[in-house]
């Protein structure tokens, strides 16, 4: 599992703070003004007309945007000095501090509300952890009032779940999908508003309903109090079989939540193959000769594994990704079924290429075709397979010169395409002495 080193973002005294001197009257001064103040409130808004304390309270989620502390005065002259001080009671620390004059420009007296707010520290932050605060207000130096407030502990939730197939250096998902391909890593992200110590998270994975493939958990080691991502690496000891799959998200041991996402054939791009080269296939003994694809290459029969019914070849591309392969075999007189057997003699070939006997939806077809003046016969067998995943297999017979010519194509579903076109190509190309 992967998982970002996160730093909780500490509350500095760089907060930005406004203070609001929300109503004033200046009076003459002759008159007697007797200085007041009324209790400290802390509260989650304040009123814009009139500037009084709206949603009073003191609790608060962690998440919570703004905080304002707010205290009605009167009697204070303009050149007075007022102070907020939020404090941290479970640390002692100074989180904000927040001074000036009641009235920055001016003389006279002041009557009204004076407000104070504080805010993160950066955007997407928080303005402080979970626990116990207070707020001190002074007026020319002296304590007036306190106030306390609680942000609250959060519960972990778990708020989302998102598959990627790629993720950035900051564990971000950056190629967001239900369908990978067979040589993906899957990445499940868990979307979590916050992170608690000691707390669990975990994933299993499963082909198609029941088939446990894999599951993994990860224990929480440090309180984090901001959304993210807890990032779970999902891969397969081989490539993903094409098939559907399903994963279940687990919170503290308990199902949260399932979600489902498919393997699907790579979709590439399949040139055809070239014959710029001039690569040609010579046999002076069984008299003929055939061209064959760029970058290919072809091979005999070792001395020991040849046979005393003919000649074997074969013709096969450079690319091991590439899952087709021509092979021509020459028979003796003697050694090949009469035309009559062509068609037994192709079963009994085919089963020694492809399992067919597992796959009994396996479609045979028989025609007849001419090339120059090669005429031939052609057996072809064809499986669909489940998710494209079948094969197809060509077999041409030639009969010439007392000897049996058999050309042989077998390629997946995939490459047919690609795989018809190079053995039509060096069928056209054959040629006899």
């Amino acid at each position: 599992m992967i998982m970002k080193n996160q730093i909780i973002i500490k509350i500095l005294a760089a907060i930005i703070i406004t203070a609001f001197i929300l109503l004033f009257a200046p009076i003459v001064s002759s008159c007697t003004h007797k200085l007041s103040f009324g209790d400290l409130t802390i509260c989650g808004e304040i009123d814009m007309v009139t500037f009084a304390p709206l949603e009073i309270r003191n609790s608060f989620d962690v998440g919570v945007e703004k905080i304002f502390a707010t205290i009605s005065v009167s009697g204070t002259k303009a050149e007075d000095i007022w102070e907020f001080t939020w404090i941290n009671v479970n640390t002692g620390e100074i989180i904000a501090d927040s001074t000036g004059r009641y009235l920055e420009e001016g003389s006279g007296y002041i009557e009204g509300y004076l407000s104070n707010y504080i805010v993160p520290a950066q955007e997407g932050g928080i303005i402080g952890e979970p626990g116990n605060y207070r707020v001190d207000f002074y007026h020319n130096s002296q304590l007036i009032s306190s106030a306390g407030f609680i942000i609250e502990s959060p519960e972990l939730e778990i708020t989302g779940v998102v598959l990627s197939s790629e993720i950035d250096e900051a564990s971000q998902p950056t190629a967001v999908t239900e369908s990978f391909y067979p040589d993906d890593i899957i990445y499940t992200l868990l979307r979590l508003n916050c992170q608690i110590e000691g707390e669990t998270v975990g994933v299993k994975w499963y082909r198609g309903e029941d088939e446990l493939l894999g599951q993994k958990e990860f224990t929480i080691d440090k309180d984090y109090y901001l959304p993210d991502y807890i990032v779970f690496e999902i891969t397969n000891d081989e490539l993903w079989p094409v098939d559907s799959y399903r994963v279940e998200v687990f919170h503290n041991g308990l199902l949260d939540d399932e979600y489902c996402f498919k393997v699907v054939e790579v979709e590439k791009e399949v040139p055809d193959a070239t014959f710029s080269l001039g690569n040609v296939y010579q046999n002076e003994e069984y008299k003929f000769s055939v061209c064959y694809p760029d970058d290919w290459k072809s091979e005999e029969k070792s001395e020991e594994k040849k046979s005393e019914a003919g000649l074997e070849v074969d013709f096969i591309p450079a690319y091991d990704n590439i899952n087709v392969i021509i092979h021509m075999r020459v028979l003796k007189e003697g050694h090949f079924p009469s035309e009559e057997n062509y068609s037994n003699f192709s079963d009994q070939l085919l089963n020694g290429l492809v399992a067919s006997n597992d796959t009994p939806d396996v479609k045979k077809s028989e025609s007849t075709g001419e090339v120059g003046d090669v005429i031939y016969r052609q057996i072809n067998y064809h499986y669909p397979g489940e998710d494209k995943d079948g094969w197809d297999v060509d077999l041409i017979f030639i009969n010439r010169s007392n000897m049996l010519y058999l050309f042989l194509k077998v390629s997946d579903v995939y490459y047919q395409e690609f795989a018809d076109k190079v053995y039509k190509k060096m069928l056209g190309s054959l040629s006899f002495d």
